[in-house]
């Protein structure tokens, strides 16, 4: 996901608001989550826990999420899910400028729970 460099993104000193940059990373981590787990996406409610952030310097331009999830993470995530019917996993947000250079770091918890079929 990426979210362009503008106005209405802006803070009272010309750079990317702190919120802004919060917003891409989360919404773009819950994508990516649906993503690498389609066969969930409409047996579970996903909601975020916990998240950190690391804001690295102002930002001035557009900015672009890379989203991963370790692989020992996933498979911890699966098998407590298949067992428990609820888990919780981190995924890890990178935001770069076009030139490949860090702005922030993130890291979502999700708590994620099967829904109850009535």
């Amino acid at each position: 996901m990426e979210l362009r460099f503008a106005d209405p993104v802006t803070n009272h000193v010309g750079y990317m608001h702190a919120s802004a940059q919060f917003a891409l990373a989360e919404i773009s981590s819950g994508d990516y989550l649906g993503q690498q787990f389609p066969q969930w996406r409409d047996r579970v409610v996903a909601v975020v826990r916990r998240a950190e952030i690391k804001y690295s310097r102002p930002v001035a331009a557009d900015l672009t999420a890379y989203v991963h999830i370790d692989e020992d993470e996933q498979q911890r995530f699966l098998r407590q899910l298949e067992n428990r019917g609820r888990a919780l996993i981190s995924v890890n947000v990178e935001l770069k400028e076009r030139q490949g250079e860090l702005a922030t770091q993130a890291v979502y918890q999700w708590f994620v729970q099967s829904r109850l079929v009535v």
